[in-house]
């Protein structure tokens, strides 16, 4: 790529502010990477684009200023130096007592704008969470269940009788005669 010998490569780019000019200027010829190390990384080189871009790059926000990132992007999608193939998707679930929230995928550090009403956090909170107590007396039911075998066995060992009891009251009785 530095050379400017790929002809397939997959990059990203996220805005460091939201402008269009943080993304027209990756196709801004002077930027090559092949030829400046610059961030033109598809090495795309057009006389008009570039032209264009120059007057862009320091133009307040106006309505010729729109009209000249439109013709931009018209050039960009007839020359066709990238193929734009991916399209994030982003789904929030956002809680009422959260505010000032918009989720947007070309701007990542908005929680520092967040705000939380922490008097409605809290009753929500409560509302919420609730203790759920009937899984308690089932959970005691089933360990008594469990151990009830466990115990009838051991006091049926404990009343049975030795096994040296068992014997001497079935062998015969010697009159003290030894053999």
């Amino acid at each position: 790529m530095r050379k400017g010998n790929s002809q397939l490569f997959f990059l990203g780019w996220n805005a460091d502010y939201p402008d269009p000019e943080n993304f027209l200027f990756l196709l801004y010829g002077p930027n090559s990477r092949a030829k400046t190390a610059g961030e033109n990384a598809s090495n795309y080189s057009n006389p008009d684009y570039d032209r264009l871009f120059e007057r862009v790059k320091s133009m307040p926000n106006s309505p010729e200023r729109a009209s000249l990132i439109v013709q931009m992007t018209d050039l960009v999608q007839q020359d066709v130096p990238w193929l734009f193939a991916f399209y994030p998707k982003q789904f929030g679930l956002i809680h009422e007592w959260l505010g000032n929230v918009s989720p947007d995928t070309l701007i990542r550090n908005n929680i520092k704008y967040q705000k939380i009403n922490t008097g409605q956090r809290k009753q929500s909170r409560q509302a919420w969470n609730q203790p759920v107590w009937w899984p308690v007396p089932l959970l005691v039911l089933l360990v008594g269940l469990f151990m009830w075998p466990a115990w009838a066995s051991y006091k049926r060992r404990e009343q049975a009788k030795g096994v040296r009891e068992d014997l001497s009251a079935a062998l015969p009785e010697t009159s003290g005669k030894t053999p």
